[in-house]
C-alpha cells in the first residue's frame, strides 16, 4: 500500500506540455503513457528508525535529550500539475518558448491531462528522511538546607525545549514529518498527490515540581 510508484520524466516541450520515458527509453506524451512505463519510486514507509537518549548529572543539575530519526522513505512533493493555480510553484510554470530550459512545470489551463500523470513523475519524488532533537531538559534540584526551611523535602525547576531542530536531505524544504500525502490515487484539477503541512513547531516549557 505505502510503495509508491510513477513515471520516468523526460521534461516539458515546447508547448508546456509533459512527456515522460517509456519502457524502452523512447519520449512520449505523459498522457501517452501506459501500465508498462511505470516505475518503483520508493516507500513512503521508513526503512530504519533510530532513537538516542541519555542523561547527565553534575551536582545539583541535570540535563537529558532525545534525539530520533527516520530514515530511508520517500514522499510525493506538492506541485503545480497545470491546473491548481493556488499552488505556490504555479510563478514557475511554463509561460512561452524557452522555458521548458528551466522549468520542470507545465502550462497553465483550466484543464489538461498532465494532471493525472505528473504529479506521479520521480521528478517529483523526495528524501523524507529526517532527524529530530525532539527533547532537551535542563534541569536544577534545589538543596535541601535552602528548602527544609519553608517546609519543602524537594524541589526542582526545569527548562524544557521540544522540536528544537530538524536535519533533512539537501533540498528538503518541508518538515518530512507532517508532510502528507494522497493514498486514494483520484487527483483533480485543484488537488495534488502531495500536501505540504505547517512544520512541527519548537515547544518551549518552564516547570516547578516540589514535595513537602
Amino acid at each position: 500500500m505505502f510503495g509508491l510508484f510513477g513515471y520516468n520524466f523526460a521534461g516539458i516541450d515546447d508547448r508546456g506540455m509533459v512527456t515522460v520515458y517509456g519502457k524502452d527509453g523512447d519520449v512520449k506524451y505523459a498522457q501517452n503513457a501506459n501500465v508498462d512505463d511505470i516505475i518503483y519510486l520508493g516507500t513512503a514507509v521508513p526503512t530504519t528508525e533510530l532513537s538516542v537518549i541519555n542523561a547527565f548529572k553534575y551536582r545539583n543539575w541535570d540535563l537529558s535529550f532525545m534525539f530520533i530519526a527516520k530514515l530511508g522513505h520517500k514522499y510525493r512533493k506538492d506541485v503545480f500539475q497545470g491546473s491548481n493555480i493556488n499552488s505556490r510553484f504555479v510563478a514557475q510554470r511554463w509561460q512561452k518558448p524557452g522555458d521548458e530550459n528551466h522549468t520542470i512545470y507545465p502550462a497553465l489551463s483550466s484543464w489538461n491531462s498532465d494532471l493525472f500523470y505528473f504529479p506521479y513523475c520521480d521528478v517529483n519524488i523526495g528524501n523524507a528522511s529526517y532527524a529530530k532533537l525532539r527533547d532537551l531538559t535542563i534541569a536544577y534540584t534545589f538543596d535541601r538546607s535552602l528548602i527544609n526551611s519553608i517546609g519543602m523535602s524537594e524541589a526542582r525547576i526545569y527548562l524544557q525545549g521540544r522540536n528544537l531542530f530538524r536535519i533533512t536531505a539537501k533540498g528538503v524544504d518541508i518538515d518530512p514529518e507532517t508532510m502528507e500525502m494522497d493514498y486514494s490515487n483520484g487527483v483533480g484539477a485543484s488537488s495534488n498527490a502531495g500536501f505540504s503541512v505547517l512544520p512541527r513547531s519548537a515547544e518551549y516549557y518552564v516547570g516547578l515540581s516540589f514535595s513537602f
